[in-house]
């Protein structure tokens, strides 16, 4: 027996009508399924798409909220921050940071912060 007699001889598929018919309720399933899947590709989108903040905007936030505190726990945290954007360390920083006594002006240590956030940020 070929290949083209076994298929003639096999019997046609047979569907009851329920199944053939495309009615509302299949309808409601199709829109249903839409709504899943728009909703599911817009919880994607909306993950994938947000804004992420800028290191050098992220740094200057950090650094007014420093702004605040007392001038030993300002260049503490102003050199975690130097530290943690990799830059260099100004002159004197490390004796300001070990002896409360040595004035420091901060102002050099920000510009160094802000000059590594846009650096790596490249």
């Amino acid at each position: 027996m070929t290949p083209e007699e076994l298929v003639a001889s096999l019997a046609p598929v047979r569907v009851p009508e329920s199944f053939a018919r495309f009615g509302l309720q299949d309808a409601f399933a199709a829109v249903a399924l839409g709504l899943v899947a728009g909703l599911l590709l817009s919880a994607v989108l909306r993950v994938v798409t947000r804004r992420r903040p800028r290191r050098a905007e992220t740094a200057r936030q950090a650094i007014a909220a420093l702004a605040t505190c007392d001038p030993q726990s300002r260049l503490t945290g102003l050199a975690a921050l130097l530290r943690d954007y990799g830059g260099t360390a100004p002159p004197k920083l490390d004796a300001a940071l070990y002896d409360p006594a040595v004035r420091f002006d901060p102002a050099p240590l920000e510009t160094a912060i802000l000059k590594a956030a846009r650096s790596r940020a490249r």
